[in-house]
């Protein structure tokens, strides 16, 4: 078997040796046959092997595709819009912004494979070398270039120069290059980019020419004055605060430091916000005092002894601040932490005579020593029958104090046999039940519903007529005041509203009212009252049956508590029992 293959071998060999030319020509004319075949039948719509256009790799890529990669990056590239002798751009804007499309489909359709380069063996590897691209096409739209030089420059396009300035890093100061200026015409920005061709691969950057305006501080101005700033602050800045000397390093002073141009000369100055944690916590505490206590004794609204107390000091940032920079600008030779004054606080003994003057004293400076907005009244419907008040006539919304004018309405339509007690209201509830719960729970329901019935002018109409000059129905929200509150229950102890039938059963529903921390919290007696509460209002209107007489107190407050409002009531009714 061995000596088979090695004839067949051999005779394979002898033959080669004898007509390796016929082999040749025949191999490499199939070769030959191979590429032609190739080449001619190699489609139209691709682009050739290792193609490349703008720098970008599509061969083989359908002409198709070519198209949209090309458009889509010209598409992206931004165009540099710069000003005279600027180095950055002022806009930096799309070929869309500017009404400018460009578009690579007519270029990449000539691009063709040549019949005559399809017949050249091996052509399909090296024609992309002979193959030229024209520029893409540029379709641009007047309109919208024209608008949007009018949106980002509108009628100028003059450019401010920029002065040199400084700025800190580390232990030195670094010169912030000046850039000139300058004047230029709307119809050179326009022609400018009408002209402009983007391409990719570089930046397509458009400059404007422009008559030249230099800036007020050259970069040698600004370095001059680093220098000299560097020379004072080399070694830290020294503070002299009460014979004491806080030294600031040089890193920290300069950042600090805010740079301008004056009369156009670059100054310094140090910047207060940056400076003040610095100043409060080194310097403050070396040079503040605290001050001392004043007496002051008073009878109602009248100072009656007073021993004044020691003024303090502490640390005037903002002048210190000042010195610190007329330092800089080398006006001052030092920097001294300046003071100022810290009053004495104020201590009162209060006291108050039992009078209406008394009682107005202790309402007023009650409110005025605790958080939030106050107005108060208070009417003796018996005894003395004094009368006092704190911006009672201050406006409030009502909150649920509105229910005592909506509770006077329904009884006035019940008296004038218009409702009935039987009437349906709210929820299968009838008009007894649903007067009952928006006294004693505040029910919002049953209030709402009569409230609508009523209507908004009508219940405004009927308060007024009871003198209720400060309570409306008809703005955004319902209104009133302390007085109108004061001068409604009094109406309403004294019987003159309406029959007793009707005045017990408002009074009687009050004095089961279940929110009691208010008023009731600080009587002495029974409280007949209402309520009124909704965000940070306050409001407690009653009829106090104490041992005093029966009175009536009320309290409306913004931004109070309820435990503030029992104090002031067990002060009050102190006062009164004196």
């Amino acid at each position: 078997m061995e000596q088979v293959i090695r004839r067949k071998v051999h005779s394979l060999r002898k033959w080669g040796t004898k007509h390796w030319r016929k082999l040749l020509i025949y191999v490499g004319g199939g070769v030959v046959a191979v590429f032609l075949i190739l080449q001619i039948f190699y489609p139209s719509d691709r682009m050739v092997p290792f193609a490349k256009v703008d720098g970008a790799s599509v061969g083989v890529w359908s002409k198709t595709d070519v198209v949209k990669k090309l458009n889509d990056d010209y598409k992206n590239q931004k165009v540099q819009i710069v000003f005279g002798e600027r180095t950055e751009p002022y806009r930096s804007p799309l070929p869309t912004d500017i009404g400018l499309v460009v578009d690579s489909k007519n270029r990449i359709d000539s691009a063709t494979y040549q019949w005559w380069l399809r017949l050249l063996p091996t052509s399909i590897f090296w024609a992309h070398t002979t193959t030229t691209y024209n520029k893409p096409s540029y379709v641009r739209d007047d309109k919208k270039l024209t608008a949007y030089i009018t949106k980002e420059l509108g009628q100028s396009c003059d450019v401010a120069p920029i002065n040199a300035t400084l700025k800190p890093k580390e232990t030195k100061l670094e010169v912030v290059r000046a850039e000139a200026g300058g004047i230029c015409k709307i119809e050179d920005v326009k022609k400018h980019l009408n002209q402009t061709t983007p391409m990719l691969g570089a930046a397509t950057v458009v400059k404007i020419p422009m008559q030249k305006i230099p800036p007020e501080v050259t970069d040698e101005q600004a370095k001059k004055l680093g220098d000299e700033l560097l020379a004072r602050v080399g070694t830290g800045v020294a503070i002299d605060a009460a014979g004491q000397s806080v030294v600031v390093d040089t890193k920290t002073v300069l950042t600090w430091l805010d740079f301008s141009v004056v009369e156009k000369q670059l100054v310094v100055a140090a910047n207060k916000d940056r400076a003040t944690e610095f100043l409060t916590k080194q310097v403050a505490p070396k040079v503040t005092r605290a001050p001392g206590v004043s007496k002051v004794t008073t009878m109602d609204f009248i100072e009656t002894a007073r021993v004044n107390g020691a003024t303090g000091q502490t640390l005037d940032i903002d002048v210190t601040v000042q010195n610190l920079s007329a330092y800089l600008a080398k006006t001052a030779e030092k920097v001294a932490a300046a003071t100022k004054p810290i009053p004495p606080r104020v201590e009162y003994t209060r006291n108050y005579s039992p009078t209406d003057t008394g009682l107005s004293a202790l309402m007023k400076q009650y409110a005025e020593a605790h958080p939030g907005t106050f107005g108060i009244s208070l009417v003796e419907l018996s005894g003395q029958r004094r009368r006092a008040a704190f911006q009672d006539t201050k406006q409030f919304q009502t909150a649920s104090t509105y229910k005592l004018f909506v509770a006077y309405s329904a009884l006035k339509r019940v008296e004038s046999n218009t409702w009935r007690w039987s009437d349906q209201i709210s929820g299968g509830r009838n008009l007894e039940k649903c007067f009952d719960d928006m006294i004693v729970r505040s029910d919002n329901p049953c209030a709402e519903s009569m409230l609508q019935k009523i209507g908004f002018r009508p219940i405004t109409d009927e308060a007024k007529s009871l003198g209720l000059s400060a309570t409306s129905f008809l703005g955004d929200v319902p209104k009133t005041t302390s007085n109108d509150l004061a001068t409604f229950l009094a109406t309403l102890e004294s019987g003159q509203m309406f029959s007793n039938d009707s005045r017990n059963r408002l009074t009687g529903a009050m004095k089961r009212n279940i929110y009691r921390q208010g008023i009731p919290a600080g009587a002495n007696g029974q409280v007949a009252d209402k309520v009124g509460f909704l965000n940070g209002l306050l409001h407690d209107a009653a009829i106090v049956y104490g041992p005093n007489g029966p009175a009536v107190l009320c309290i409306m407050t913004d931004g109070s508590s309820w435990a503030t409002i029992a104090d002031l009531t067990k002060q009050i009714e102190a006062l009164r029992a004196r």
